[in-house]
């Protein structure tokens, strides 16, 4: 059972009397969705194993968070989330997951946003605008870089730690709001060339370093071929 509670600066607690689950509303719900998992996930930890240790029931807290995982691209969303737990002091874990929500998105490309109630529904336009070209831009180059995965595919596991309220790629683009959404991924279409959906062939020009090198054994080979011709 999960009730809401006036806990002061504490996020959540557990009750082991009744074993309910408390959480301060005032805090709670502006984390992003993975810290309020996380920290559930703590206090059902607590209370399933009578654990009053904090270090050792994150311990116990981070098994059950990845064994969640709902894929594997979730699976290393949420392996770069705990990275950031270990070794951490756990004595006083409401402030460790007051600044958890900060510290993850700065290890993510996103580092322009800065709401600490992170999610694409509390951002403003700007922020998404800016969030979005950086999602759609790397899920494209990320797409054409290889031959297994859409840009749609690779942008919507970017996009969907941050959209709680759909469940979907399709859900997400069908919304009124995101009407504009749909113009830009067009506008990246005609940038690169192929469909939003598409899984295409790798792209050879999307890496220089190989086309360089072609390059040069090309210009090496027609060198040899005109040295020994001139002979």
């Amino acid at each position: 059972m999960i009730r809401e509670a006036d806990l002061g600066p504490v996020i959540a607690r557990a009750d082991h009397q009744d074993g309910a689950i408390e959480v301060n509303s005032a805090i709670f719900y502006k984390l992003p969705s993975m810290v309020q998992e996380f920290v559930l996930c703590h206090e059902v930890c607590h209370l399933q194993y009578g654990e009053r240790d904090e270090a050792r029931t994150n311990a116990l807290a981070t098994q059950l968070f990845l064994s969640r995982a709902t894929g594997a691209g979730d699976r290393a969303r949420r392996e770069k989330f705990v990275s950031y737990m270990d070794g951490r002091d756990y004595s006083n874990f409401a402030w460790e997951m007051l600044i958890a929500p900060v510290v993850s998105l700065g290890m993510t490309v996103y580092g322009i946003i800065q709401n600490s109630n992170a999610g694409w529904y509390s951002w403003s336009t700007a922020v998404q605008r800016a969030n979005l070209n950086t999602m759609l831009a790397t899920a494209f180059e990320q797409s054409r870089r290889q031959s297994q995965q859409s840009a749609a595919e690779l942008f919507w596991e970017q996009m969907m730690p941050y959209t709680n309220k759909d469940n979907s790629l399709d859900d997400f683009l069908n919304r009124s709001k995101n009407s504009w959404v749909k113009s830009v991924i067009r506008e990246y279409e005609n940038k690169y060339g192929f469909g939003f959906r598409e899984v295409t062939p790798i792209d050879p020009t999307a890496f220089p370093i190989a086309m360089l090198a072609v390059g040069l054994l090309v210009g090496a080979a027609v060198y040899l071929i005109i040295k020994k011709f001139r002979k």
